[in-house]
């Protein structure tokens, strides 16, 4: 995993997971994409490749069933803080809560809330985001 466009998502609509690799294959020059439809499968991933990790950005949806995006942001609060510093999560998802959004501020590792599907023009704005970090 040497590639320095690296993004995970966890999304369990094969669909948006589908649009989303497209747009970012589309937009991120070597851009590669690790998809995951729940939450366990994300988290084995992450705690079994965590020392390959460079920088990652990692679109998460909320609202999936069994463990949702809360779930994986609780969890992912208890890795090491420099794995944690590898990672920058977008929240991305269809939920148009306010709560949701109000939430999402209380999680350090949440850079912003996203708006299903994924576009060209969202996906520039993560990049302008990491240039200005």
């Amino acid at each position: 995993m040497q590639n320095s466009n690296i993004f995970i998502t966890v999304d369990d609509d094969p669909i948006n997971q589908f649009l989303s690799k497209v747009i970012i294959t589309k937009n991120v020059e070597n851009a590669e994409v690790i998809s995951f439809s729940n939450v366990q499968d994300a988290m084995g991933f992450i705690n079994d490749e965590k020392s390959s990790f460079h920088k990652i950005i990692l679109l998460l949806d909320i609202n999936m069933p069994q463990y949702d995006g809360w779930d994986f942001l609780d969890q992912f609060d208890h890795f090491d803080i420099e794995l944690k510093k590898k990672f920058d999560i977008y929240l991305l998802s269809s939920s148009t809560d306010k709560a949701d959004f109000n939430k999402a501020k209380f999680y350090p590792s949440v850079v912003d809330f996203i708006s299903k599907p994924l576009t060209s023009t969202s996906l520039d704005i993560v990049f302008k985001r990491l240039k200005a970090a």
